[in-house]
């Protein structure tokens, strides 16, 4: 499929210059890695961005062609497995390879954990799924293409207030993430004068048997102390979540109260194709703000090409992360053509200046002072029930644009985002 893509088009002319024009003249390849949880807790993500990474490598390649450039980016993959350790091990061999930028489609946690090697090395990560608000550090290698989590906490702790619940049990991963997270919620819910109790923090791989009856026991106390009608129980969890539900489902304390989620299980397909799982998140009334592009973007013609192009391969639409990493994949082949350079303070400079003005599928790239995305959306996710048959839908959406305005619709009303 020959895609007309907008980045491409702009940079068109600064590319001409510098590259061979001789049609019979020999390829000359420019590597780029890549580092995606194809297993671990958030192997979900990561098995749609794998075959995305090549749709936008093949797009890229067949521009290049088009354009008489003998330029051709390839793509080499490590699996980071959704652990810190797996995913160090996968930058180095990429390292090795002589590799200067790596899309990392991976969690917060495993960003922290190859930081440094990156920084020490000269190698520029860009995220397109960490959102953990501590690396949010200027100056060092870390580029993401997602906001922060304090984004994802105002979202969120403003669906709470907005279904009147007066304080919330938490139940979170423990990383970095989930504790950026439940800050960033802490600190909105609070501002909006909402209460966070004493919850549960759950290490990955657990069985959750005694961290569901812990939950259990902290949200009997809260009801007694506000009654069932004002306590929710927080969760924030990937793809483990599924599995946390099917006990807590099986708890009379926890299935009359409602629940709140987070990006990191909303739309999994194990808990709406789940009937038990299902009907415990329609009765609790789930909600799960998951990232996500303006709903604007999405009925644009350039939205629609690539996305169907994406859905063909991995079998249903792309969520905003997966997504993210087709532009990551054309910001990031733009700049290295750009640069011309093997030096990481010239690639890491074209390519924060490339983003700047790059407008992708997802819409614009710009960066804050951070190095993170500045624009955020989030579709505000609930598992509906339609002729017995359970999906996740979008109720609404919160979006933050660049211009630092907020809104937020919900059910088709506009919601007013002041403080309570």
């Amino acid at each position: 499929m020959r895609l007309v893509l907008l980045l491409a088009c702009t940079l068109t002319f600064l590319i001409m210059p510098g590259i061979a024009l001789d049609e019979g003249s020999s390829a000359t390849n420019i590597s780029l890695g890549a580092l995606v949880d194809l297993t671990g807790d958030w192997s979900s993500l990561g098995n749609n961005t794998a075959p995305t990474l090549e749709i936008a490598a093949r797009d890229v390649n067949t521009f290049l062609k088009e354009i008489g450039s003998s330029r051709r980016v390839v793509l080499i993959t490590e699996d980071s497995g959704t652990d810190p350790v797996k995913a160090v091990r996968g930058l180095q061999n990429l390292s090795q390879s002589g590799i200067k930028v790596v899309i990392a489609a991976t969690t917060s946690a495993e960003l922290a954990a190859i930081k440094d090697y990156a920084d020490e090395n000269g190698i520029i990560i860009i995220g397109t799924a960490s959102t953990a608000p501590s690396l949010a550090i200027p100056g060092d290698n870390l580029i993401r293409l997602v906001p922060d989590d304090t984004n994802q906490g105002f979202a969120i702790a403003k669906v709470i207030r907005m279904k009147k619940i007066s304080a919330i049990v938490p139940i979170t991963r423990g990383d970095v993430w989930g504790d950026d997270l439940l800050k960033a919620t802490t600190k909105s819910l609070e501002a909006n004068g909402g209460k966070v109790l004493e919850g549960i923090m759950y290490s990955p791989g657990t069985d959750f048997s005694s961290e569901v009856e812990a939950l259990s026991s902290l949200v009997k106390e809260a009801k007694s102390n506000y009654g069932s009608d004002e306590i929710g129980v927080y969760l924030v969890s990937f793809d483990e979540a599924a599995s946390l539900l099917v006990q807590a489902a099986r708890d009379p304390e926890l299935s009359s109260v409602k629940w709140f989620g987070c990006d990191g299980m909303a739309g999994l397909e194990s808990i709406s194709q789940n009937r038990s799982l299902a009907q415990f998140a329609v009765k609790t009334g789930l909600i799960c703000p998951a990232y996500g592009v303006p709903w604007m973007v999405k009925e644009s013609d350039y939205y629609k090409q690539v996305a169907n192009a994406i859905g063909q391969m991995i079998g249903s639409e792309p969520t905003a992360y997966v997504a993210t990493s087709y532009d990551a994949f054309w910001a990031a082949s733009m700049s290295l053509i750009l640069s011309e350079s093997s030096n990481s303070a010239e690639i890491k400079k074209i390519l924060i200046q490339t983003i700047d003005r790059y407008n992708g599928i997802t819409y614009h790239l710009k960066l804050n002072a951070a190095g993170d995305r500045v624009a955020a959306c989030y579709d505000l996710m609930e598992v509906k029930e339609e002729n017995g048959k359970y999906s996740w839908q979008s109720m609404g959406q919160f979006i933050s644009w660049e211009t630092g305005d907020d809104e937020m619709i919900w059910n088709g009303q506009i919601v007013p985002l002041g403080i309570e």
